[in-house]
């Protein structure tokens, strides 16, 4: 504490470091700047001498492709948006071992939109009996029943195995098809201009898929298509946020919420005993924020019958939807009010630009409801007292690069705010949000801007590390779960280490 006191003494008052100090310039300077990197996220973890050794290859292609970003702005994926720098990350040697490294917990995905829409354009749209009809604003509905009045729809229903079927090219079909469920275009900054459209259409996108992924061979296949791709991205385990509805199946019957959680359960179950290293997920219920005060009420109430039945795997409640059309966390206290003093909240708060509106106050109320760990937070950074109070509570931020990039608010991914959290070591833990909707899968991509953009440029394996152990530090995960997790985590950190080392990484 001294030490840090002194270094402001010397930037603050330059006589002061003539008359009282002898460090010189030199060393002055590099104070500040090994200072600055032990105050960050990963500063004070300590590497073995085979991680060590790991960091230094690391950093070579780190830096190397830095490097060729400065020279080259085309080639700097670190500063593009995600649609466009995708390629070149696909092509990364620092992406390709970001695949192969062990990645802890997500802590922060919406299922439906988790799996990547290739695989539901080449299965899920594949499967007998899927229908599509078309609501009066002209959105899609996937359905795999008729006149369900929630879907809105003023066209008739067809059978997607018609529709392809007669196209003229079945091809090109998937990849309209695909457009219904993905952001992806070439020039977002044309066809997504503001982020009130880009919204609208994710927004929609939700929309035209959920009553499809309910039907119940639909929903055992894709989610457990979700687990694989976390298994095979070397996450090892998941906290998803579901906003439940009831099942169907092809006879027409259907089944209230609490069985769409049985099943989750059940594949979770049997994911995990066919994956021992793989501890599975877990479930936080997730509700319209943008519904009137009984619904959320009612909604509550769900919540308590589920977490009745589910105590280990119904963990928390959070509410969703876009903060700045949403009503704000102050809104619903009356509900949440409701909430058993055993509930767990993992609130969406502060995703936004705005300054001083209810949308970035939802992360004073947050923090006032106890919430467990914020979604997003990304105008945190905004309010210091509270972002002292986070870190001095030790709430970790759920950061979601790549969303915030593509539903606008940032572009160049090194402004984002994550940056400064790290900078002050606020905890945080990487996650994905929807990577499904742009055509992303698990959540490599993610942490491929967060070491290469959020990062500073010498920040290597020990920022990574911390950000892979924090993951499992701020789950819900039980005492004794964690502590197989953290063993499980080391063996695997142990074995990539190893793996690098061999040369069979890069």
């Amino acid at each position: 504490m001294k030490c840090l006191l002194l270094l402001v003494a010397l930037l603050v008052s330059p006589s002061y470091a003539e008359q009282k100090t002898a460090l010189s310039y030199e060393k002055a300077r590099q104070a500040v700047l090994n200072a600055e990197e032990q105050l960050m996220t990963g500063g004070r973890t300590e590497l073995s001498n085979q991680e060590s050794k790991v960091d230094d290859l690391f950093m070579q292609y780190k830096l190397g492709e830095l490097a060729q970003g400065f020279r080259n702005a085309d080639q700097n994926a670190a500063a593009m948006h995600f649609f466009k720098a995708k390629p070149l990350i696909d092509r990364s040697a620092v992406f390709k071992f970001l695949q192969q490294m062990p990645k802890g917990a997500l802590l922060h995905v919406h299922n439906t939109a988790a799996v990547s829409s290739k695989w539901v354009v080449q299965n899920m749209s594949y499967m007998p009996g899927l229908l599509r009809c078309t609501t009066a604003e002209g959105r899609s509905r996937l359905t795999f029943r008729r006149a369900i009045k929630e879907h809105g729809c003023t066209s008739q229903y067809v059978y997607v195995a018609d529709e392809r079927r007669n196209s003229i090219d079945p091809a090109m079909y998937d990849e309209n098809f695909e457009r219904l469920i993905n952001l992806y275009t070439p020039v977002p900054e044309l066809e997504h201009p503001t982020i009130t459209v880009v919204w609208n259409k994710f927004q929609g996108m939700f929309d035209t898929l959920r009553d499809a992924i309910y039907y119940l061979p639909a929903y055992r296949a894709y989610h457990w298509q979700l687990l694989e791709e976390l298994y095979n991205d070397n996450v090892m385990y998941a906290e998803l946020r579901i906003s439940l509805s009831e099942l169907y199946d092809a006879s027409g019957r259907t089944f209230p919420k609490e069985q769409s959680v049985r099943e989750l359960q059940f594949l979770n179950e049997k994911f995990v005993r066919l994956h021992p290293n793989f501890l599975g997920i877990k479930v936080i219920y997730a509700v319209w924020r943008g519904a009137d005060i009984e619904k959320i009420k009612e909604n509550v109430k769900e919540f308590k019958l589920l977490q009745q039945e589910f105590p280990q795997f119904v963990v928390g409640f959070d509410l969703v939807g876009q903060e700045d059309n949403g009503k704000p966390l102050y809104q619903h206290l009356a509900a949440l009010k409701d909430l058993p003093p055993s509930a767990r909240l993992f609130l969406h708060a502060g995703e936004t630009n705005w300054y001083g509106a209810s949308t970035d106050i939802n992360l004073l109320d947050a923090l006032l409801l106890n919430t467990t760990r914020i979604g997003h937070a990304f105008a945190l950074v905004k309010h210091p007292i509270l972002m002292n109070a986070a870190k001095t509570r030790d709430i970790a931020v759920e950061l979601n690069p790549i969303s915030n990039q593509v539903l606008h608010l940032v572009w160049d991914m090194r402004n984002h705010p994550g940056a400064q959290l790290l900078a002050l070591d606020v905890p945080v833990v990487i996650c994905n949000d929807d990577p499904g909707f742009w055509n992303a899968k698990a959540l490599s991509y993610d942490f491929y801007y967060a070491i290469m953009s959020l990062a500073p440029n010498n920040a290597g394996l020990r920022l990574l590390k911390t950000l892979v152990f924090n993951s499992v530090r701020y789950s819900t995960l039980t005492e004794k779960e964690q502590k197989r997790a953290f063993q499980i985590l080391e063996y695997s950190w142990t074995r990539f280490m190893d793996k690098v080392l061999q040369g069979k990484v890069f």
